[in-house]
């Protein structure tokens, strides 16, 4: 049987959003079903995710990404942040570096992360909006 290795920039993402859920040291089982929904939408097997879950990759350089994939990892990072209806600051400082890492400027990151504090069911179309406003880069 043919295995196709995980696209590389899958596997990224959900390691970053792996290391995000539980830099808390609580890897709530709501922020899990959130990265397992975003695996089962990109077709990644059970036994990838959790391998990934168990040991992700360090974050790395997210500099090549494109302006579509950057807005796309914030998207998802800050959602997963707002999930359990808890931004912890240990969330808030990682979320800040990957959007930095990104190429997103911090105030703006910290601008949309007050918002999510405020209101954490802010849809997820909201949060793009409001990061596609933010200056890249790459615009």
């Amino acid at each position: 049987m043919n295995l196709v290795p995980m696209n590389p920039l899958v596997r990224k993402k959900l390691s970053i959003l792996v290391r995000l859920a539980d830099i808390d040291g609580d890897f709530a089982k709501i922020e899990k079903s959130f990265i397992e929904d975003i695996a089962i939408k990109n077709g990644v097997k059970e036994n990838e995710l959790h391998q990934l879950i168990t040991n992700p990759e360090p974050i790395g350089s997210l500099g090549a990404l494109s302006y579509d994939k950057s807005v796309e990892y914030l998207c998802d990072s800050l959602s997963l942040i707002a999930v359990d209806n808890k931004i912890l600051p240990s969330e808030v400082i990682l979320c800040e570096d990957i959007g930095l890492r990104l190429g997103f400027p911090k105030k703006g990151i910290d601008s949309i992360i007050e918002r999510l504090k405020l209101n954490p069911a802010l849809p997820t179309k909201k949060v793009e909006e409001e990061v596609r406003r933010l200056p890249h880069h790459a615009k």
